[in-house]
This record gives C-alpha cells, structure tokens and sequence, in this order.
C-alpha cells in the first residue's frame, strides 16, 4: 500500500498496515521466535516501512529485527531516471517508460503523467508522475498498482513512537545478516524444539535474495 499525504507518503504491505497492533505488541526475543515458529502463523513477510519526505527531503526505513526495531535515513532523490519516448497504456493509464539502476540491479519503470504525484512503490520517485509499474531487468520483483483511490475516511500516516536503533542503510543489513545466520542459536537458547528450529530456518533460507544487493 502506498498512502500518500500533502507532503508524506507510507509504503507498507497491506497485511503489515492490517495487523499492525499484533506486530507491535512483540517486546521481548521469546515473543518473536515462538511466534515465527508457529507454522500456522499468518506471518507478514515484509515488516519494513518506508516514509517519503520525512523529514523533508529524506526517506526514512524502518523494520524489525528481534528484538529491536531499526531505523535509517537516506538523501530523497537517490534516482538518476533515464527517461525513453515509449508509452504504453498500464493500469489503464498512458504511462511513460523510464530506467535507472538501483541497488545493483536495473530497473525499468511506467509513470502516469495523469496521476501527478512524483511518488512509486518502496524507495521509488522522482519520476513526473506516479510509478504505476516498476520491474528489474530479471523480474525477479515486480511492482504494479492495481487500484487507486481515496479513502472515505482519513488515514494518519504515522510512524511509531518507540526507541528505534538509528543506524546506517549498512549498519541495518549488518544486523539483519547477524541475525539471519544465527536464527538457529538463537531459537534453541528459547527453547523451540527441533522442528520449530527447522520451521525458522526455512523461513529465514527463503530471505535470500534481496532488492538491494548494493548497499551503499
């Protein structure tokens, strides 16, 4: 989901934003690892919150490794788009087509100059309209808008109080490798039982590839 405000926007996967007060009731490594051993949980997989424009001209990233929450900031305009005199109609919109590279992987994104907002999913903007359709070279992700609408009621983007780690983009991936290559330890110092511990070395296996395999 991608909500934008007058000057902020959210992106968030629909199944965090829904469950958001069952994610933050978590305070304690026991917590987390029993929940993510259960393989009868409805477990959101992607945790991560991405804030455009806050504070103005930055973009904030939060996500949770057990059992903190971290937080970065990056410079807001981190694209160099290429733009191209292609069009095609996606989503229903004439969209613009346009590429850049991020990440260490190549990226070809549509823009919908009718939808003027200079915004897209994850990390994405810049563009002269909003990213209706954002796919690497390899397809390997795949971003496309499927609706667009205003809600009947106002939504706050908000982003929650807490005592973040403030770190770097690699201080977060450093922390997050740690503690993918040690899920196991970590789960039998708790106590999960052996099938547990493979249920949660399965699930952490699967988080392999990420989008950004550059990470500066």
């Amino acid at each position: 989901m991608l909500l934008m405000g007058a000057n902020v926007s959210e992106f968030v996967q629909q199944y965090r934003f829904m469950n958001d007060t069952a994610i933050r009731r978590f305070t304690t490594d026991d917590q987390v690892i029993n929940y993510l051993a259960n393989p009868q949980a409805n477990i959101p997989n992607v945790l991560y919150r991405i804030y455009k424009n806050y504070p103005k001209g930055k973009l904030t990233f939060t996500d949770h490794i057990p059992s903190d929450t971290y937080r970065y900031e990056e410079a807001l305009d981190i694209f160099q788009w290429q733009l191209t005199g292609d069009t095609a109609t996606v989503c229903g919109y004439k969209s613009q087509k346009a590429s850049c590279d991020f990440g260490g992987r190549s990226w070809v994104a549509w823009f919908a100059p009718d939808l003027p907002y200079s915004d897209g999913p994850y990390k994405f903007n810049g563009l002269p309209g909003l990213i209706v359709k954002i796919s690497d070279t390899r397809n390997q992700f795949i971003f496309e808008m499927k609706s667009v609408n205003k809600p009947s009621v106002d939504l706050l983007i908000d982003i929650e109080d807490k005592n973040y780690i403030v770190t770097t983009k690699q201080g977060f991936f450093k922390a997050f490798d740690s503690f993918r290559e040690d899920i196991i330890n970590r789960a039998k110092q708790y106590g999960a039982d052996n099938d547990s511990q493979q249920v949660l070395a399965k699930n952490m296996a699967q988080r392999n590839n990420p989008i950004e395999l550059i990470r500066k």
